[in-house]
């Protein structure tokens, strides 16, 4: 895919996006706690088989409670997982746009709305999501930093990368195993650990990386003083009655 340059039609304010930067780092650490609580109750549900349809609740009572806890901490973190996911646009389209107010004469290589779309379309969210996120982060510095070649993102940006892969492929992978009845129950349940597992680990690095954006986009619109409006005079105090006749 060719790149195709956005041109600026006018210079954009700046926006501090680090409200919704901590929103998402609060929602993957409530998100990576949530995995991990359903990663727990499916290993003990090696030890302690669940209850099966042809048992009465007092035949497993552990199995019940454990089924039952199971399934509520996977529908917790379905919720925490789309409001994470959400948040996660919500800020990376400010935080994308902010690139405009840093530099008005160096373009973004995607549009705003592609680099958030990238992320629902096949095949096309393996590699743009990526791409605008290492632009965000590289041109979220003073644009003299970049004269002769953008700098290179910190190494854990593509080991957040790949972790995220991974973890959707085993997600992916996982979901269709449990609606699979020639499947063993067994099996889909290591699958479904690996890929909780691949999630949290996907999931630190994820907060590593927003920080670091965000971090870099508060010291910059700092240094460039960027979004401080001149704060008006105050009305004056000791005014008189004959100041305030017109001549």
């Amino acid at each position: 895919m060719s790149k195709q340059m956005t041109p600026y039609t006018s210079p954009a304010p700046f926006a501090s996006a680090h409200i919704r930067a901590r929103i998402v780092k609060i929602l993957l650490i409530v998100g990576a706690v949530a995995t991990g609580l359903t990663f727990l109750s499916e290993a003990l549900s090696f030890v302690f088989p669940p209850l099966t349809d042809d048992q009465e609740l007092g035949d497993n009572p552990i199995g019940a409670v454990l089924s039952l806890f199971t399934f509520l901490f996977a529908l917790f973190e379905f919720v925490i997982y789309w409001a994470t996911v959400v948040f996660f646009l919500v800020w990376l389209y400010r935080a994308y746009n902010n690139l405009r107010a840093f530099d008005p004469d160096r373009p973004n290589e995607y549009s705003t709305g592609w680099a958030l779309g990238s992320f629902f379309i096949p095949f096309v969210n393996l590699i743009i999501p990526y791409r605008a996120i290492k632009e965000t982060w590289q041109k979220s510095g003073p644009s003299d930093e970049a004269l002769l070649s953008a700098p290179s993102p910190p190494a854990w940006f593509s080991i957040w990368w790949m972790f995220w892969l991974l973890s959707s492929m085993a997600g992916n992978l996982s979901l269709r195993l449990s609606l699979d009845e020639n499947v063993s129950e067994r099996i889909a349940t290591m699958v479904s650990m690996v890929a909780g597992a691949l999630s949290i680990v996907a999931a630190v690095f994820a907060y590593v990386v927003v920080n670091a954006i965000d971090k870099r986009q508060e010291e910059t619109s700092g240094k460039l003083r960027l979004g401080n409006l001149p704060v008006p005079p105050p009305p004056p105090t000791n005014l008189t009655i004959s100041d305030a006749v017109v001549p």
